[in-house]
């Protein structure tokens, strides 16, 4: 099977210290076998059993797994060897593994691990050989629809920006790129391919290059201006939660030049700022989505998202 890494090979590291952020109130991603051999030797273990979708999961409380000790090691791995952990634990921060038609997308989790940029990371072949240990499609197969999206990001160039049309004018500060501009680079494959797959859908698969592409020169912006604030350059965890924290604003600089045309219909209109603005776009036919936004502020565009995201339906 073809194989799709959302990061290139070896520039991703982590030194795991125990932190136990990954095993607070997350479930234990469960092999079949692996369950039978838990539960053998820890029955308690089957009362907390349970099935999300098609995986087999075992709840685990907020504050941290059954099996997280004090020390911030796994006591499954202690005493049974690292082959009996379970195998989302195994993986992980490189757990997040679909297949795209004929091609397996290997993604990570870049909000929960502080992951960090290096030129002798995890290599991709480890990575690999973990993953051919674990059979269950749950685990490692979840089903993504193949319409040639995949084939576009793989051949998609990922380049430092010159400029994000808007943005001054909408932050009313200078848009820059970050000074952690090589992380940010490194990280923006997987963040666009979290993007064509989520919720959010701000336009159909196939036709989100563009966006994409715009909503990355503004994340940039917003990240240098992180990096203002804490006085320092951000880890790859802030900028992935810049992403999710500012999506709204993203997509609306994205479609700054564009012609945005509301039809009528039942949305929610939280404040006055939103309903006016919703009023404009549905009475709207040449007027840009850029003098739309005049004197609109961040907060009432992250609150009129749906009503922005429709007009380019």
């Amino acid at each position: 099977m073809d194989v799709y890494f959302t990061w290139p090979d070896r520039r991703l590291a982590y030194e795991c210290r125990g932190c136990g952020a990954c095993c607070k109130g997350l479930g234990i991603g469960l092999e079949a076998a692996q369950l039978v051999q838990l539960v053998a030797k820890r029955p308690a273990l089957a009362a907390f059993v349970r099935r999300r979708g098609d995986a087999v999961t075992a709840f685990n409380p907020r504050d941290r797994c059954w099996f997280l000790a004090d020390d911030g090691l796994c006591r499954v791995e202690v005493e049974d060897g690292r082959a009996a952990k379970p195998a989302a634990c195994r993986l992980f921060p490189f757990n997040r593994v679909f297949r795209v038609g004929a091609t397996m997308v290997v993604d990570y989790n870049s909000v929960i691990c502080p992951l960090q940029l290096s030129d002798d990371g995890v290599p991709h072949a480890e990575i690999l050989a973990e993953i051919a240990t674990i059979t269950d499609p749950a685990l490692v197969g979840t089903a993504l629809p193949d319409d040639g999206t995949i084939e576009r990001e793989r051949a998609h160039e990922i380049t430092a920006p010159d400029g994000c049309a808007g943005f001054e004018a909408l932050i009313g500060l200078p848009w820059k790129l970050p000074r952690a501009l090589d992380a940010a680079l490194v990280l923006t494959s997987s963040l666009r391919f979290n993007e064509l797959y989520g919720p959010r859908q701000y336009a159909p698969r196939p036709k989100m290059g563009r966006v994409l592409d715009a909503m990355s020169r503004a994340w940039l912006g917003f990240c240098a201006l992180g990096e203002e604030l804490a006085q320092r350059p951000l880890g790859m965890q802030e900028m992935t939660t810049i992403w999710s924290e500012q999506a709204p604003v993203m997509h609306a600089l994205a479609r700054w030049q564009d012609t945005p045309r509301l039809a009528p219909g039942r949305f929610d209109l939280p404040t006055p700022e939103v309903r006016a603005l919703g009023q404009r776009l549905v009475a709207n036919k040449r007027t840009t989505l850029g003098e739309l936004l005049a004197g609109v502020d961040v907060a009432t565009i992250k609150l009129a998202d749906p009503i922005l995201k429709a007009s380019f339906a």
